[in-house]
């Protein structure tokens, strides 16, 4: 069976590192680098050693041949006797130094000694009983190695003049050619411990120091490492938590936590902005469902849950809207200062809540109107005591300490016999209150106006398609202006009627009956024909004509032949069909999303822009259309109102326009009567603006002068 090669991971013969601290790893580090360099400090000694070792021992061959050499020439004169030669090589070596005080000595084979610088006293005397002081033979192994090889090293123990303890001593001896002699010398080995001695003693010095610098060192880089380290872990912590208002440090550094610190400011600003976005955006949609002046339910919210009450009724169920107003209340909010008119409201709708069941539903339905939906009752005769009650808890708010007495208007539709869908039902009561406040009566049914005003109905719907048929009818156009370029972009065409016999008409008065009565498509066409005619006319003239606004009902909207009957109107015409533009109002909203999409479609592949008008009120939300492809949002001008007073309006206000431009939106403000109101619109980045402060609803022939002087638009800085 082969063997089986296991391979050892590096993390399995390390410490888990992740237990330890920054400190703790950088200690490692620097242990581990010290103890790698005093291993190969200490490796490195002994082949130094070794070195030193053979060194000296080439230095004492060396010397010993070369004065073997020497000898060696003594010994080959033939003009001196023997005993001169001796004495010449006895001179020789004794007159020889080299290191620090080394020296040569001179014996013959048979162990007489011939020369010894430091001890004379031996000389011609035979030394074979000499030894060391561990009882070794000191001439023996000489003699010995010369003789058989000539030369050769040993090692004895010796004593250093001037020391009283004898040391190891390595020699190395060779024969003299064509002598009898034998010349040797040594050193003692302790002068090469000494210089290693002395080389490794520097080297701990060193060591130590370079030791004591590198810890403090990594301790000072740990530090610079592990508190910004527990900043940065604090600070994650707090912006998890919650707690965006804090400090974020390091953001100067210039190295890792430097970029890291500055992460995390930038997460703390996207942070900061996705807080008000989330608040802006829970703030709008608590607008959807709620009034913030009186806490009452929204327009929308109101018809909302009136259709949910529709739609669970079993057949014999009744319910009533009826919708309420207080005439002197709008003039009171124009005029009075900002508290004391909320207070007003905000009293009558508290009253307004004491005068109903507990399960009726309560609603700001217009700056001066509330609406009250009683889901189930029984008899008329409680709709009459609901209206009275109603009524008398109006009567007398208390304001500023004056004693008011408010009169109202009710107007009431009922289901199923008025419409059993909301818009419809609503639609009639409002029709009721409008002949009610005609009729000077305190409340109408609109039962009643069904019989009351047949023949006044009818003349009414007689004299439209008249008006139709006739062309009594003509077009005011009121300008839009760019805050960014203060130039008028577009215009918002508004119907005007100026009937034969009554004068003129309010738009009020017979645009509602239209809605109620089928004739508004008929309206709705004619409207899109003038104005592409006058696009046309323009056009034609040479005239750089901006883009015409046209306010379309929902009804039209919803019809199936929707495309038809706007391809109908704008085909005999000459124009660029992005120069139309078409105002949805909040009524279509309430149709699904699907139908919506198709509808808006048929629209845009005719290059026709679109907008919300109205926007805020009723149904009108930007959860529900930010998947339409819509070009713009009209705020409604009743947060134009008291914009410059009222800071609701304002945070309102200011959400709708962040959140629209998020989603891609343009921004029309409608209603800017004021220069305060306008400042503050541009100071909130709307981008388009109308009213009565930049221009009224203009004729045709004026509307014209106004395109050739673009410059009326007030700057504000």
């Amino acid at each position: 069976m082969p063997e089986v090669c296991s391979v050892i991971s590096p993390k399995r013969l390390l410490p888990n590192l992740e237990n330890f601290s920054i400190h703790s790893k950088l200690f490692l580090l620097v242990s581990v680098l010290l103890v790698s360099v005093s291993v190969i400090h200490l490796l490195s000694q002994q082949f130094f050693k070794d070195a030193l070792y053979e060194s000296r021992k080439e230095v004492l061959r060396s010397v010993v041949t070369g004065t073997a050499n020497q000898l060696q020439s003594v010994a080959e004169r033939n003009d001196i006797s023997p005993a001169e030669q001796m004495q010449l090589a006895s001179d020789l070596i004794k007159g020889f130094r080299y290191g620090e005080g080394n020296y040569l000595y001179l014996f013959t084979s048979q162990g007489i000694s011939i020369s010894h610088p430091l001890r004379p006293d031996i000389e011609g005397q035979p030394l074979s009983s000499l030894s060391d002081s561990i009882d070794t033979s000191l001439l023996k192994e000489m003699i010995s190695k010369a003789a058989s090889e000539g030369n050769g090293y040993w090692t004895y123990q010796w004593l250093r003049p001037g020391d009283s303890q004898p040391t190891d001593k390595l020699s190395y001896a060779m024969h003299v050619a064509g002598t009898d002699w034998v010349i040797g010398s040594g050193y003692f080995t302790e002068d090469i411990e000494g210089m290693l001695n002395d080389q490794h003693t520097l080297y701990v010095t060193l060591l130590a120091i370079t030791a004591i610098f590198t810890f403090i060192l990594s301790g000072v880089i740990a530090r610079s490492i592990s508190l910004p380290a527990h900043r940065t872990v604090k600070q994650i912590d707090q912006l998890a938590s919650g707690n965006l208002d804090i400090l974020i440090t390091d953001t100067m550094r210039r190295d890792e936590f430097g970029t890291i610190a500055r992460a995390l400011a930038h997460f703390q600003e996207q942070s900061h902005e996705n807080r008000e976005l989330k608040d802006a955006q829970e703030y709008a949609k608590y607008l959807e469902a709620f009034d913030p002046t009186t806490q009452l339910l929204s327009r929308k919210a109101l018809g909302d849950q009136l259709s949910h009450i529709l739609k669970n009724n079993h057949p014999g169920d009744r319910t009533a809207i009826l919708v309420i107003k207080v005439p002197l209340l709008r003039d009171i909010l124009s005029q009075w200062e900002a508290n004391a008119s909320r207070a007003v409201v905000t009293n009558i709708s508290e009253r307004l809540c004491q005068s109903v069941a507990s399960d009726d539903l309560v609603a700001r339905h217009g700056d001066d109107s509330f609406a009250v939906v009683r889901p189930r009752f029984s008899t008329n005769e409680e709709l009459r005591n609901l209206t009275a009650a109603i009524q008398q808890s109006i009567m007398d708010p208390q304001a500023d300490s004056q004693s008011l007495a408010f009169n109202s208007r009710i107007g009431i539709s009922i289901s199923p016999n008025d419409g059993d869908q909301e818009l419809l039902l609503i639609s009639h009561a409002e029709e009721a209150l409008s002949e009610a406040r005609r009729l000077e009566l305190d409340y109408m049914l609109f039962e009643q106006l069904k019989t009351l005003a047949v023949d006044e109905r009818l003349a009414m719907w007689k004299d439209i398609q008249e008006a139709i048929e006739q062309d009594q009818f003509h077009l005011v156009f009121q300008p839009l202006f760019d805050l960014k370029t203060n130039k008028l972009v577009s215009a918002e065409v508004l119907l005007r009627w100026q009937h034969p016999r009554r004068g003129f008409v309010s738009p009020a008065s017979f645009i509602t009956f239209a809605e109620q009565s089928g004739l508004v498509s008929r309206l709705d066409k004619w409207v899109i024909a003038a104005a592409a005619k006058q696009l046309d006319t323009w056009r034609q003239d040479g005239l750089d004509a901006p883009t015409l606004a046209i306010n379309l009902s929902g009804i039209t909207f919803t019809r199936s032949d929707l495309r038809e009957v706007i391809d109908s109107a704008i085909e005999p015409y000459n124009f660029p069909a992005h120069a139309l533009e078409l105002e949805l109002t909040e009524g279509v909203l309430i149709e699904s999303i699907e139908v919506l999409q198709e509808k808006i479609e048929q629209l845009k592949a005719r290059h026709i822009s679109l907008s919300i008008d109205d926007f805020g009120t009723g149904y009108s939300s930007l959860s529900r259309i930010r998947n339409l492809a819509i070009n713009k949002v009209k705020i409604d001008r009743s947060f134009i109102d008291e914009l410059d007073e009222n800071i609701g309006d304002q945070k309102i206000v200011e959400a709708i326009i962040h959140m629209a431009h998020g989603l891609g939106f343009e921004v029309v403000a409608e209603g800017v009567e004021t220069l305060e109101q306008l400042s503050q619109l541009r100071h909130m980045n709307c981008d388009i603006v109308q009213g009565f402060f930049l221009s009224k609803p203009l004729p045709v022939d004026k509307f014209e002068q106004m395109l050739e002087d673009q410059n009326i638009v007030v700057e504000v800085d």
